[in-house]
């Protein structure tokens, strides 16, 4: 109702009103019309149905007419003395004479007499395969209970007729075959006024069109939409043929054993029926719109009669809206919009008042002089604005003064206004840029945003603010040592908006103060009660013991080809009490305790479980599992890995190895000794995040890794983002000439993946490619993947839909996305 409210916004009140009643009245008249709309487009689809009705009737009535006349004279001749003479003598010549006269006399396409036992056959030149048709246990049944009868004779369908030839019993049987063709189909088409086709089915052939009302060019059309219906167990199917919606009846008449098939089909065009009815329709609206018209009119006369005092004080007062208070509103009114305007007057002396305090005090601190806390959340929005078309980064720092409410009480509140003007000061004269901003937010607690700062920038202003501070601060005449505890939070790792960015850094700053560090960077382990980490580190070893962990795969594909080349296993715990836990609430305190090689182990142990099952089933591919800080530092674990590959029978081509920039800036020698062992036993190692940790280029050419991981933030806004492009393309170009291979994350369109292509970009993964699923889903993905290629989707994307290629592709939060080291 808000965003509605704020779109109905005038200037006028006038406009207003005219427009809310005018409004209602369109609404009521859209709520006759829309359900008339609809009824009469039903009851023209009732009309054309109820004609396909009446249609098949007439069409087996006159079926049933003709079958009719054709009996009576084919009794004729079955009665003729001179026949049944010829045929108890077994005259072939005369009763061929016979059937031959007969058969041109009542204009039959096949004619031919057969004996009772089948031992006597004659037939007309022309019905010399039609014998091979007759039944005479069929031909029997027929006559007796007048069923009709149709055939497919030398690949023409025929309607046969059978009589008996009686001495006084059945001693043979007469046979007339009559022709369907366009004479019949226009017979019907007469009577009916609807179109009729008539269409065979022969063996291992698809449905040909034998004649009928149509056009040849419209009797194709009609075959290939009726070749993926006529299955259907509908009695009326619905087409469009020729731009138009056609009503059809299909009814079968004949089934052969060997697969013949004959069917007539009956269509009446539901457009006209439609086109009569939408010209009453038409009609209808054109008079309600006039009407609405008119009403329109005097709506507005009456409003702006209704509004003109509200204008008139309107214009007065907008001198006011303007900021100038200084001229005195006039209105000459008795009644309650004189009140109003007196009202307004001595409001304008009061916010006159008022608002050069507002000025001073909504973004100042009155003792420093510097900006307060809603001003320097302001700030942050603004630069957060600004980053994130950018992606640079910014800086928020915290700094709380240890002590301050004893100094304050001891030496005087002069002496603690003093202080922190002083500490205000310092922290001023230390900003990298004017735009920088220094604000204080409590009593003893200031914030620093500094606008183009990454971690390494905003650590180096709190290490030389620290600096400053750790010397004798002298405050009317007196020395004091001033200890402060500072946090630092970066956007955007460390939060998206202004609360979450602040909330961050005033936790760091409240564990920097407990601990009695120089400054603490923000990192998620800090929010996490000790009470509950102590809890869940204990859960966490049972949890992989007692099997509750998950090990999720999100696909990966050659960009260039999309073939599926494998996958990256992801971890999921679910908790027996407190259900899903996402890595990014275990994982840090994981690895401060050392837990996270338990967790390695168990991802590493079971990613070759699922690799052996995978190359079971004949499907080889490749799954990567993410190592930690703590996995780098352990020299034991390539000789591990040896054992495990070959416990579960694979080779080092089934397995990679990702590993972040940051994990080897930790113990830089120890790390590479364990790397080169990896690389030296064959596994495909991989630098995960790359462009978001601190590695120099000559370190990295000096690892014997093989692959490149370019970030998601880089990639998700690439085809909207120039300078997202550009990095993506450097990276790509900087890891082909050290001979690296490149795989994007974040593909979330069809767009990202064709000009990742086109940069040469080697493998990928996203969103668009398939999301973290459970192993057990993953071939049924894959399945569903590779028959793309076969099947022919007509998929509208929009902006804000993304693709997924799976339907059993579970539905997480952003967090699910989270890997192991996360």
């Amino acid at each position: 109702m808000k965003k509605l409210h704020g779109l109905i916004q005038f200037k006028h009140i006038r406009t207003r009103i005219a427009v809310v009643f005018l409004s209602v009245v369109v609404v009521l008249q859209l709520a006759g019309l829309v359900p008339m709309k609809f009824s009469l487009t039903h009851h023209a689809n009732k009309i054309a149905e109820n004609q396909i009705e009446i249609g098949e009737r007439i069409f087996v009535s006159l079926i049933q007419h003709n079958t009719q006349s054709y009996k009576q004279a084919a009794q004729v001749l079955a009665a003729d003395y001179a026949f049944r003479e010829a045929v108890a003598s077994a005259d072939i010549e005369t009763i061929e004479s016979a059937l031959s006269n007969y058969q041109s006399r009542i204009h039959a396409e096949v004619a031919y007499y057969v004996s009772e036992d089948g031992a006597m056959v004659v037939s007309t030149a022309n019905s010399q395969e039609a014998y091979r048709k007759v039944d005479l246990k069929q031909a029997s049944q027929q006559f007796n209970s007048g069923k009709l009868k149709f055939d497919i004779i030398d690949g023409k369908p025929f309607q046969l007729i059978s009589v008996p030839v009686k001495a006084p019993v059945v001693i043979g049987w007469i046979v007339l075959g009559f022709k369907i063709d366009n004479n019949l189909a226009n017979q019907i088409k007469q009577l009916t006024n609807l179109d009729v086709t008539f269409i065979q089915k022969m063996p291992q052939k698809s449905w040909q069109l034998v004649s009928g009302t149509l056009s040849p060019e419209s009797g194709n059309t009609l075959i290939h939409a009726i070749s993926g219906i006529y299955r259907e167990q509908l009695s009326i199917h619905s087409i469009e043929m020729d731009d138009k919606e056609y009503h059809l009846k299909m009814r079968s008449l004949y089934e052969g054993a060997n697969g013949e098939s004959l069917m007539v089909v009956l269509q009446g065009s539901v457009t006209r029926f439609v086109q009569d009815l939408n010209t009453l329709f038409l009609t209808m609206l054109f008079l309600t719109m006039v009407g609405i018209g008119l009403l329109a009119v005097v709506i507005w006369y009456i409003a702006r009669k209704l509004v003109q005092p509200i204008t008139e004080l309107a214009d007065n007062v907008s001198e006011m809206t303007q900021g100038n208070y200084d001229q005195e509103i006039q209105i000459n009114r008795s009644d309650e919009l004189g009140h109003l305007g007196k009202l307004f007057n001595d409001m304008r002396e009061a916010i006159q008042q008022r608002t050069r305090r507002i000025q001073r005090l909504a973004f100042n601190d009155e003792l420093t002089g510097l900006s307060n806390r809603l001003a320097f959340m302001q700030g942050i929005g603004s630069a957060i604005l600004t980053h994130a078309e950018s992606k640079d980064k910014c800086s928020v720092i915290v700094i709380n003064i240890n002590r301050f409410k004893p100094i304050n009480n001891t030496l005087g509140r002069d002496f603690g206004d003093d202080l922190l003007r002083h500490v205000g000061q310092v922290l001023k004269e230390n900003i990298y840029a004017a735009h920088d901003i220094v604000a204080r937010l409590d009593a003893d607690e200031f914030a620093v945003l500094l606008h183009h700062a990454d971690q390494t920038r905003a650590t180096a202003y709190a290490a030389k603010i620290n600096a400053i501070l750790d010397q004798p601060v002298h405050v009317q005449g007196q020395a004091i040592d001033v200890r402060t505890g500072i946090g630092v939070a970066v956007y955007p790792e460390h939060g998206m908006d202004e609360e979450s960015l602040l909330n961050h850094a005033e936790t760091a700053q409240q564990e920097s103060k407990s601990k009695k560090t120089e400054w603490i960077v923000y990192n998620a382990a800090l929010e996490i009660d000790q009470s509950e980490t102590l809890t869940l580190i204990s859960d966490l070893k049972e949890a992989i013991s007692q099997n509750q962990l998950l090990l999720y795969i999100q696909p990966k594909i050659d960009v260039a080809t999309r073939k599926v080349l494998g996958g990256e296993a992801l971890i999921r715990w679910v908790h027996p009490e407190k259900g899903m836990i996402f890595p990014d609430q275990f994982i840090p305190f994981a690895e401060q305790t050392g837990v996270i090689s338990d967790i390695t182990n168990w991802m590493l142990n079971r990613a070759c479980e699922v690799l052996a099952e995978y190359k079971r089933q004949g499907l080889h591919m490749s799954l990567a599992v993410n190592l930690s800080t703590r996995d780098l530092n352990n020299i034991e674990l390539p000789e591990q890995l040896a054992v495990l590959l070959a416990q579960h029978g694979l080779d080092t081509r089934s397995l990679k190895l990702e590993i972040t920039e940051g994990s080897l800036m930790q113990d830089p020698e120890r790390a590479e000794t364990v790397v080169r062992k990896l690389a030296g036993m064959g596994l495909h190692l991989s630098i995960d995040d790359f462009g978001t940790g601190y590695s120099s280029l000559a370190y990295l050419r000096q690892l014997p890794v093989q692959e490149l991981k370019i970030d998601r933030s880089f990639v998700m806004f690439m085809d909207k983002n120039v300078s997202d492009a550009s990095i993506v393309k450097s990276t790509i170009d900087l890891a082909h000439n050290l001979g690296l291979k490149v795989v994007a994350e974040g593909i979330e369109n069809e767009g990202v993946l064709a000009q990742l292509a086109k940069l040469g970009c080697d493998e990928g993964q996203g969103y668009f490619i398939g999301k973290p699923m459970p192993e057990k889903d993953f071939s049924v993905w894959l399945e569903r993947w590779e028959g793309q290629d076969q099947v022919d989707i007509n998929v509208d994307i929009g902006d804000d839909m993304r693709f997924a290629t799976n339907p059993l592709d579970p539905v997480l939060d952003e967090k699910s996305t989270l890997k192991l080291n996360s």
